[in-house]
């Protein structure tokens, strides 16, 4: 494999790898003459001049060709850096006790706050702040169900006050959190079903929203 002459217009990938596009991973690697290293065309490191750049179609050519992979992106590993991050971020939600801001996200898995939001909402298709109270909403109901008292199964989701919770109730369960304890009891439940790729879907609401 011959290396691909740089170029502002060959396959775009000049473009791709100067803007970081996490698109492009896969695509091609990025190798640098001065350091004799190749990169993930998304690697946070700072940019050669272009001069010193040259595209290899995989890392087996790049290392043919004498350069070796980058420790920073490492992109000989399957899974990208970005989606490790994310991956850690989601455990992060899934454990927390309390709302997390996204600065604080990202700084725990070292992405900027700005990047994980875009990456997140793609892979996941929420945001981090929606994906953080859908967990702590799933938690909310898991209380309920048990048999928990309304304001400890609140405090045991992270919600912080029960205030918050009523103001969202119907975002969170479709009814008041004290009938939701009573398996719904004196509630107006509709239902339907739907096909999906991930099979047969069912969907209640009552009045107050889904439930």
């Amino acid at each position: 494999m011959t290396a691909i002459a740089i170029s502002t217009t060959e396959d775009g990938r000049w473009d791709a790898w100067a803007n970081r596009d996490a698109e492009a991973v896969g695509r091609f690697v990025v190798a640098v003459r001065s350091t004799g290293i190749y990169c993930r065309p998304d690697c946070p490191a700072r940019r050669p001049k272009p001069e010193n750049v040259r595209f290899f179609d995989d890392c087996a050519s790049a290392e043919r060709a004498g350069f070796r992979p980058c420790k920073r992106c490492r992109p000989t590993e399957a899974t990208r850096p970005i989606e490790r991050a994310i991956a850690e971020a989601c455990r992060l939600l899934d454990e927390a006790d309390a709302p997390v801001t996204l600065a604080a996200l990202g700084a725990e898995v070292g992405v900027s706050p700005s990047h994980l939001q875009r990456a997140f909402t793609a892979a996941v298709g929420m945001s981090p702040r929606a994906y953080g109270e859908a967990r702590r909403a799933a938690r909310l109901r898991t209380g309920l169900e048990r048999g928990s008292d309304v304001t400890t199964s609140i405090v045991d989701a992270g919600f912080g006050s029960p205030s918050r919770v009523y103001e969202a109730g119907d975002r969170l369960v479709g009814m008041l959190p004290s009938i939701y304890r009573r398996g719904g009891a004196g509630e107006d439940v509709r239902y339907t079903t739907v096909s999906t790729s991930l099979g047969e879907v069912l969907v209640a609401t009552t009045a107050r929203g889904i439930c």
